[in-house]
C-alpha cells in the first residue's frame, strides 16, 4: 500500500500488507460509484498471532476497512 498509512494487526501489532485488484471491466462498478476490488490482507512476515485464524483476510470491498471482519483484524494506522 504505497503512499498510505501502514496497517497493523490488532492481535500482535505486526505490520500487514494489503493487495487489491480492481475490476476495471465495468462488471462490478457503476458510473459514479467507488471501484470495488478483491482484497487480500495478511502479515508482512510470519509471526505468532492470536488472530492468525482470521488471516489472510480476503473479500470484495471498496476499501480495505470495508472488508467483512476488518474491524476485528485491522488496528489503527501508525
Amino acid at each position: 500500500m504505497t503512499g498510505r498509512d501502514a496497517l497493523l494487526c490488532r492481535g500482535c501489532a505486526g505490520r500487514l500488507y494489503a493487495v487489491c485488484t480492481t475490476d476495471t471491466g465495468g462488471g462490478r462498478k457503476s458510473r459514479g460509484a467507488a471501484a470495488v476490488g478483491e482484497w487480500e490482507v495478511d502479515h508482512e512476515m510470519p509471526v505468532l498471532c492470536p488472530l492468525s485464524g482470521l488471516l489472510p483476510l480476503t473479500g470484495t470491498a471498496a476499501a480495505v476497512h470495508d472488508l467483512p471482519g476488518a474491524h476485528e483484524v485491522l488496528g489503527p494506522p501508525v
